[in-house]
């Protein structure tokens, strides 16, 4: 008896040593995927970032939908590192005689989010379906919208799935995002390759940023409550951004220095001097993404207008000087 006891008592001590063992490796790769990148690393991987080809593939537009507004929404698929991918494009009505800016928005979510619904997610007092842009700026703009990979782009009673994780959220759905711009360049003539803004809030404000830090063409970037350090959202969020960010590696499917490229590819704030005229939003309140995110971002650049709410929320969508700012901000490109 005392012996099975005793071997009880071994074979416990030695799978608590074995669980203790394997956490303080966890603990140790990810440290070290998280430890601050030298300016080499940095510049490494951005270069990489910009070389990939993101050249329309497959393009097929499935739909066109008449909006109340008298605009076109048409939703296009194509092929973007071998995964279906779909998105939609609002032209101005009687577009065809004229070059037009854009301005791509990038949806918000958490890397969990499966589904986008167009007439919902800007269903909001500033940014009413369809108007995207406001009262006299909507035919003015092409509107790209990317849904992102392995979201579901809703649209009244039609349904689009893209392929891939959703959980790749910031640098696939960035990706995602150059991708469909390129496609929506190609499709449609009378966009202006010269004018190009890009709007985005919460997780789309980081694709925002990293999608304008990549690409040049980009002149203008609105940010809307945004997690701008992937280290510092993981510190906030650990169980949730383990998984999204870490399963990968802690499952040997990548390698640490993959991981360790990863972390740094969606962190906008290594990217601050490659980001072109950006303005900022932000609650001083979020409790959600806290406003220290943004004031990181907003220090030392010079190329930067940083705003700041005071209504709680993540988002500040009934501040009545919000909207009118994105519209003085964007109304340059639309001269």
């Amino acid at each position: 008896m005392k012996n099975s006891i005793l071997i009880v008592f071994s074979l416990l001590a030695l799978t608590c040593a074995g669980q203790t063992s394997e956490k303080a490796n966890e603990e140790r790769l990810i440290a070290s995927v998280l430890a601050e990148p030298s300016a080499q690393e940095i510049a490494n991987v951005l270069s990489e970032l910009r070389t990939p080809d993101l050249a329309p593939r497959d393009v097929v537009i499935h739909d066109s939908i008449l909006l109340s507004n008298s605009n076109k929404l048409y939703i296009l698929s194509h092929m973007v590192q071998g995964l279906k991918h779909y998105g939609a494009v609002v032209v101005p009505a009687n577009s065809n005689s004229r070059k037009l800016p854009m301005i791509v928005f990038a949806t918000g979510g958490d890397g969990m989010h499966k589904e986008f619904d167009l007439s919902q997610d800007f269903n909001q007092p500033a940014v009413q379906f369809p108007r995207f842009l406001g009262e006299g700026f909507d035919d003015k703009f092409i509107v790209v919208i990317p849904s992102f990979r392995g979201q579901q782009l809703i649209i009244g009673d039609r349904k689009y799935q893209s392929d891939g994780a959703v959980s790749d959220a910031f640098g696939g759905a960035t990706t995602d995002a150059l991708a469909f711009l390129n496609v929506s360049l190609e499709t449609f003539r009378q966009a202006d390759e010269s004018r190009i803004a890009i709007y985005g809030g919460s997780r789309g404000g980081t694709v925002a940023l990293l999608a304008s830090s990549r690409d040049k063409r980009i002149k203008r970037a609105i940010v809307v409550a945004a997690p701008t350090d992937m280290k510092a959202l993981y510190q906030l969020y650990p169980d949730q951004f383990k998984l999204l960010f870490f399963n990968d590696l802690l499952s040997g499917k990548i390698t640490e220095s993959e991981a360790r490229r990863r972390f740094i590819s969606t962190s906008p704030i290594y990217f601050k001097g490659e980001l072109p005229v950006v303005q900022l939003h932000h609650d001083k309140n979020d409790k959600f993404v806290p406003v220290d995110f943004a004031r990181r971002l907003c220090t030392g650049m010079t190329t930067i207008d940083c705003y700041f709410y005071d209504e709680g929320i993540h988002g500040f969508w009934s501040d009545k000087n919000f909207w009118k700012r994105v519209q003085e901000f964007i109304q340059p490109m639309a001269d």
